[in-house]
């Protein structure tokens, strides 16, 4: 499995969920907006460092990568319930998270 795809797809959900989040109202932006890019940052951290760690390391970092996963698709998930963010964008931002979960899944299967 290529482990950098994970960092790729993570690295372009980012920039897509950032664009998202300056569309939305400020208040949203500055609650659960923040606390989804966040989330986002840190997920793109742990597979960043999953990248470069040693093989010891890794089964703990994609375990921290799979649950900030479970928790992003949660808080997009509650963003459309509350209507943030409209459901075009919510059926993209799942998506890419599905794919990443994927990747992810794989790579801590294998670890």
């Amino acid at each position: 499995m290529d482990q950098s795809l994970a960092f790729q797809k993570t690295y372009e959900f980012y920039k897509e969920l950032y664009t998202t989040l300056r569309q939305i109202s400020k208040r949203d932006r500055f609650t659960w907006g923040e606390r989804c890019e966040t989330m986002a940052l840190d997920l793109l951290r742990a597979i960043a460092k999953t990248n470069y760690a040693a093989k010891m390391k890794r089964r703990a970092l994609l375990t921290e990568a799979s649950d900030l996963l479970d928790m992003l698709k949660l808080y997009i998930r509650l963003g459309h319930d509350l209507k943030i963010i409209n459901p075009q964008k919510y059926l993209a931002r799942q998506a890419e998270l599905q794919e990443i979960g994927k990747l992810v899944g794989g790579w801590l299967r294998i670890a």
